[in-house]
């Protein structure tokens, strides 16, 4: 064991960091478990968060933290649509053997097809669409709650709140749903003024379950707020599709809410992912050794 190869396998989210060891041969040896790594939380904390999950793996596959140099680590890290972020992490004074770097999603869509062409959308509280084709890549959506992913469970959320004060006040049709959201916030809209200044995206999140379960009981406004979003998230998936993606596996914690309501030419391409984002991350070190040789 010794003399073998190792990789390291990161999965670089938000909320947390997830790593695995794995030798030459694809073995697992060890796994484990931090803190959010998205790399707008500070380059110095991400590679903390890296450092410790990875030397806990190393502690459960039965080796010496010293071994840290000696693993070969792909890293796929949210955040790293930003160039600035990008030349942070390859620039950071890391303690592996080597170091190669992608996107949380360009790892998890190489992990779902096992290197193979194809293409993602994860869609939980932000959405991103990812293809790989031969050499070539796109990503698409992913850039953030403010901007972007207009078919996210934030987005659900947040217009859910919006469409509900606009019924408070009589400028929208007002329903279970719109009085259920009011509801939580005490029909006082300066609740939400109050909830606004600090929600974060998983704030907003957190409101979606209350609009799919008004949707499934037929309600006007959820159904609307739905539709809104699947039509974002089609429009996602028809371009992955367009530039070439034979497969398409949708991830994160509304995939099958989404999958439901996809026209079939797209439900036909749909497939399980293969293998997770660790898996992706451990081919992308190795193609890099590839690469590099």
């Amino acid at each position: 064991m010794a003399n073998e190869r190792l990789y390291l396998g990161v999965d670089g989210g938000g909320t947390r960091c997830r790593v695995r060891i794995a030798n030459e041969s694809g073995c697992v040896l060890g796994e484990a478990v931090s803190g959010g790594a998205n790399t707008r939380l500070g380059i110095d904390h991400v590679f903390g968060e890296i450092i410790a999950a990875a030397s806990l793996a190393l502690s459960n596959a039965g080796m010496d933290g010293s071994r840290l140099g000696d693993l070969h680590a792909g890293m796929g890290l949210a955040g790293l649509p930003l160039e600035r972020d990008r030349k942070l992490a390859q620039s950071y004074a890391h303690p592996f053997a080597s170091t190669c770097f992608a996107t949380d999603a360009y790892t998890a869509c190489l992990g779902a097809h096992d290197g193979a062409n194809g293409a993602i959308l994860i869609v939980g509280t932000g959405t991103c669409g990812q293809a790989i084709i031969d050499n070539t890549e796109l990503a698409v959506a992913g850039w953030g709650f403010e901007v972007s992913d207009l078919g996210s469970g934030a987005r659900i959320g947040r217009n859910a709140i919006e469409t509900a004060l606009l019924a408070h006040e009589g400028l929208a049709e007002k329903t279970d749903l719109t009085t259920a959201v009011m509801a939580k916030f005490d029909n006082n809209p300066e609740n939400i003024v109050v909830f606004a200044e600090t929600a974060r995206p998983s704030d907003y999140g957190a409101f979606c379950p209350m609009v799919f379960d008004a949707e499934a009981a037929g309600d006007k406004t959820a159904i609307s707020l739905v539709n809104f979003a699947v039509d974002a998230n089609l429009k996602i998936l028809r371009k992955l599709v367009a530039f070439g993606a034979p497969r398409l596996t949708l991830m994160g914690g509304l995939a099958e809410q989404m999958a439901k309501h996809m026209p079939e030419d797209i439900k036909k391409l749909m497939a399980p992912a293969k293998f997770d984002a660790m898996h992706g991350a451990i081919l992308l070190a190795k193609q890099h050794e590839r690469a590099e040789a």
